[in-house]
């Protein structure tokens, strides 16, 4: 998205995903207490001077929501994202681009000032909202405000002094890059108080790279507990494989809302939606719809945002989920003031939707979310039982350990964590503490990126003698698979992994259950 929206597709690194969980902790939700009552925080980019001008006009559609003659009729967005990635002068804010000039002290402090102007940037949204205000007789109304903050990307190294700061800053110091931090946000908090603004309240910094690095994940801690020492929060918005989306929460982030990154590309079809919606509720994270200008000249691109819409319909986002809305940097506005009334539909549409009075389209058109099979109190199949697995891959990480498979989790993996993995063609033996009756087997197969895998299963009393209980050589499958077979005497269960979509040489099962007859 303009250059920090970064288009990452998934090309199955597995060192490098962090896909998604699998029971379905649900999604963040709306006007919750933890983010300050947010509900729909809009993305404002604001500072190069290629942006538009925010101003108090420029921001009147998003504030509230505007009839064809510009007069507001209700309100809209109750939260805003002033955000920033690079300079006028091309240096990246927020990752480390080898090609380019470094950001310096100087372009920090220049962020700092951009979100101050005299009539652009948050004094816009102030007056906007004085003037919503007025002409909906509430004048009291407030929303929350998040500001963005550079990365001090550790190969960039020595940055210099900034204001304050007795030694010049060394960005491959930890240390060093929460100085940093510490001196931006110090900075903005002071302007931002002293400025006393009536209808804007300070709820927050945004993390403005879309991933998170080995080498920075101990500043993003760090970003977040500065912010909580101040009784603010902290947000994200990665993209749809970013780095450490799974595991937002350890991170030290507040709230995470996961972009599809469907509008622009089409990736995936629509049912990259789904997939999107299935990622988001296993992480527990809210979601961000997104457009840009070419939803008023492209028919597609205007399809595709009515299909994020009906999204929000069919997988319970529009009632359910907080929202980040990515609209290109001034794609709104330009729908509200449009003549054409199709053209203008779409925004009356993103309203509607913001409101939760939007009535969707075909929504079946849309893939339906898999639903996990019952639940059973007697899986034998559990190392808290004594089971046990040999043959899985072990590379020492603990989070892909073979036990994983048997430690009854299904709410927290990515492709990096909480599975068991071996190769293919190859097999993993689950050995009981004893020998039972056994008449089903449940697996639940790495599954939120589309792949499917062929496999089958056999059952063993003395490990020698075989007999097949499951074979799924002929129609690859995904998600979990409920097999049930005729009761026999066992005590090993051997699971053999023959292929995988993606062409990749391995088996990711995140959980493997065996059940007695009945």
């Amino acid at each position: 998205m303009n250059g920090a929206r970064v288009r990452t597709v998934w090309a199955g690194a597995l060192a490098f995903c962090a896909l998604a969980a699998a029971a379905d902790p649900g999604y963040f939700p709306l006007g919750d207490a933890r983010t300050g009552g947010m509900r729909h925080l809009c993305l404002v980019y604001h500072g190069q001077q290629r942006r538009p001008a925010w101003t108090e006009e420029q921001l009147l559609p998003y504030v509230a929501r505007v009839d064809a003659e510009g007069v507001p009729r209700s309100w809209l967005f109750d939260s805003f994202l002033l955000i920033e990635f690079a300079t006028d002068d091309g240096k990246q804010l927020y990752h480390y681009d080898p090609k380019r000039a470094q950001p310096g002290p100087a372009d920090w402090q220049w962020l700092a000032d951009a979100w101050f102007r005299r009539d652009t940037g948050l004094i816009g949204l102030e007056r906007a909202l004085e003037r919503a205000g007025t002409a909906l007789g509430d004048p009291a109304r407030v929303v929350n405000v998040v500001i963005t903050l550079p990365v001090p990307e550790p190969q960039a190294g020595v940055f210099g002094s900034l204001p304050g700061l007795d030694a010049p800053l060394d960005f491959s110091r930890p240390a060093d890059r929460m100085a940093a931090l510490r001196w931006y946000m110090d900075t903005v908090r002071a302007r931002f108080d002293a400025a006393a603004y009536r209808h804007l309240r300070l709820e927050g910094f945004y993390w403005t790279g879309e991933s998170v690095s080995p080498d920075l994940e101990e500043t993003v801690r760090g970003t977040a507990d500065r912010c909580h020492a101040g009784g603010l929060r902290l947000y994200w918005i990665p993209y749809f494989s970013a780095r450490g989306a799974a595991q937002w929460r350890a991170l030290g982030f507040d709230a995470m809302m996961l972009q599809p990154n469907y509008f622009f590309e089409g990736d995936g079809g629509i049912a990259r939606l789904a997939l999107a919606a299935r990622r988001a509720r296993a992480y527990g994270s809210g979601v961000e719809i997104e457009f840009d200008g070419r939803a008023l000249r492209s028919a597609e691109h205007r399809q595709r945002l009515l299909d994020y819409l009906d999204a929000g319909a069919r997988y319970g986002w529009q009632a359910g989920a907080l929202t980040g809305w990515y609209e290109g940097g001034g794609a709104l506005g330009l729908l509200a003031r449009d003549a054409d009334p199709e053209v203008r539909a779409l925004y009356d549409a993103v309203c509607d939707y913001v409101q939760n009075r939007r009535v969707p389209g075909d929504v079946e058109r849309l893939p339906a979310l898999p639903e996990p099979p019952a639940p059973r109190g007697d899986n034998l199949a559990l190392a808290s039982r004594g089971a046990k697995v040999t043959g899985a891959l072990d590379n020492g990480n603990p989070d892909l350990a073979p036990g994983k498979m048997l430690d009854g989790d299904t709410s927290g993996y990515s492709g990096s964590s909480g599975l068991t993995w071996f190769s293919i063609p190859g097999s993993v033996t689950v050995e009981l503490p004893e020998t039972a009756r056994v008449a089903e087997t449940r697996i639940l197969l790495f599954d939120l990126d589309g792949r499917t895998y062929t496999y089958t299963v056999e059952t063993s009393a003395d490990g020698q003698i075989w007999e097949p209980a499951a074979d799924h050589r002929a129609d690859p499958v995904h998600g979990w698979q409920a097999d049930v077979f005729s009761p026999r005497a066992a005590r090993f269960l051997r699971l053999t992994g023959l292929t995988n979509s993606t062409g990749q040489p391995l088996m990711q099962v995140v959980e493997f259950e065996a059940y007695p007859a009945g």
